[in-house]
């Protein structure tokens, strides 16, 4: 029943009419007040306002949270802090979010570690976590290996608007510090093409996904085909680009020298049977390769901008000749040997395109070697290394068997990153082992499939009514 003082307070509201037949009996005979004849309500503070639209309510409600945060010197600018009911109807009329809820929309971000732009990898390593096929195996009429530039444009401003909407970017304090443009591809094949022809390279896609998420954006590349000349050309652009500018800081380049490439792979095989000759032929053309990519992102190089990502199985695994640390050593020191021709052979020719005097050359590469330092060894058995290595009783083996969940529960506790796929589906992982989601942005190719995720991708799902958020 309505207290006298509660109904003196509405009647007496400015320009308020009480509305009509109001009242109504109960099965007790006590008069009831008739709540849902009152125009709409809401109570901030213990007031309550009339005619308060779902926007207007929300703002109403950002902008007191933003000052109890403020007075407690708290930032505001942590989706985590926030109440996500009351949230609940920012994200109307932004286009890439049609269907998702803001609890979808926040899980989404607070684990989305990879923005791909392309699916497939012509370098078949041996120990991709992701299982890469070449980009012809991930397409056909029904699938897609390349996300359309119109669902990037979407993703963009979708979540470019509801930063803007929130007042800070709702990737902020998310589970990650980087973010990349790929899964299962090398980031030198990737660029996007507008409809009217305007191409946008991985330094311009980045800093728009930097713009978003205020995170680094990793640049990994294992290498290229050195007769493939528009690569070549594509590479050495985007380097002096990047070289060029404190623009693209937010960057950190990776190269991959391993001794699980396809071409290393295919050498190491051909040794183990005994052909030397064909392994000599393979060797040359997967060193000369990588010298040249060195040589390539020589101006990075002098910036100490770039990484070596410096991978192997551990010395005492058994039966894994030529994939182990020492045989990764070996590898790198033919190809610095390599590179040094190409840095005496640019300087001395007069041509002098990255080597301009010869401590140059001493500098970079006591730059590089200081990368070897450190090999990781602790990669995850499972994919194709799987195939190559049979010692279960080494660490990288126990690992990979603890790191795996078998409940969609635990992968939502635990997991801390995620995949949007080309087509907009959401996937965690922990790199070890993946499970798919039931939420999707709202892209154009949305309905199209892709290739499988991995690694490990498992057939259970996460559904949303268990995100613990």
């Amino acid at each position: 029943m309505i207290t006298p003082i509660l109904k003196n307070y509405i009647y007496s509201y400015k320009n308020f009419d009480a509305p009509k037949q109001t009242h109504k009996v109960s099965e007790s005979g006590n008069n009831v007040f008739d709540w849902d004849k009152l125009p709409s309500y809401k109570y901030y503070n213990y007031q309550i306002s009339f005619g308060c639209s779902k926007e207007e309510e929300i703002k109403k409600y950002l902008k007191n949270k933003r000052k109890n945060l403020n007075r407690q010197h708290i930032s505001y600018k942590n989706i985590n802090l926030y109440n996500l009911n009351k949230l609940e109807g920012i994200q109307q009329d932004i286009d890439v979010f049609k269907g998702l809820s803001m609890r979808q929309i926040k899980f989404l971000a607070q684990h989305s570690t990879e923005f791909v732009l392309q699916r497939g990898c012509h370098n078949m390593c041996a120990h991709c976590y992701a299982s890469a096929m070449p980009p012809s195996y991930q397409k056909s009429p029904d699938k897609i290996n390349k996300i359309d530039f119109k669902d990037f444009e979407k993703l963009y401003y979708g979540f470019k608007e509801l930063n803007k909407r929130l007042g800070f970017s709702i990737f902020k304090n998310s589970k990650n510090e980087y973010n990349t443009l790929f899964h299962d591809a090398d980031s030198s094949t990737i660029f996007l093409q507008d409809d009217k022809g305007k191409v946008y390279d991985y330094l311009d896609l980045s800093k728009m996904v930097h713009e978003l998420t205020d995170k680094i954006v990793l640049f990994d590349t294992a290498g290229w085909n050195i007769q493939d000349k528009k690569t070549q050309e594509r590479m050495e652009k985007l380097v002096q680009k990047a070289a060029s500018s404190d623009e693209y800081d937010f960057m950190e380049f990776n190269i991959s020298t391993n001794p699980f490439h396809a071409l290393n792979h295919l050498a190491l095989r051909h040794l183990k049977n005994g052909n030397y000759e064909q392994y000599q032929k393979f060797r040359d053309i997967y060193t000369t390769r990588m010298a040249n990519v060195l040589f390539t992102f020589t101006p990075l190089i002098e910036k100490e901008k770039v990484n070596l990502l410096v991978r192997a199985l551990p010395n005492e695994t058994r039966n894994a000749a030529g994939y182990r640390e020492d045989d990764l050593l070996m590898l790198y020191s033919e190809v610095f040997i390599k590179l040094l021709q190409l840095y005496e052979q640019d300087y001395e020719s007069g041509a002098r395109k990255v080597i301009k005097d010869k401590e140059q050359i001493d500098k970079n590469l006591d730059y590089l070697n200081k990368g070897l330092k450190s090999v990781d060894k602790t990669m995850g058995i499972n994919g194709r290394l799987a195939n190559i290595v049979t010692d279960k009783k080494i660490h990288a083996y126990k690992k990979t068997k603890a790191r795996t969940y078998k409940e969609p529960q635990k992968a939502v506790q635990l997991f801390p990153d995620g995949i949007i796929d080309v087509n907009g589906k959401f996937y965690i992982t922990n790199w070890y082992e993946c499970y798919p989601t039931d939420v999707q942005l709202n892209y154009c190719n949305k309905d199209k499939k892709t290739a499988d995720i991995n690694p490990s991708l498992n057939e259970k799902i996460v559904t949303s009514d268990m995100l613990d958020i």
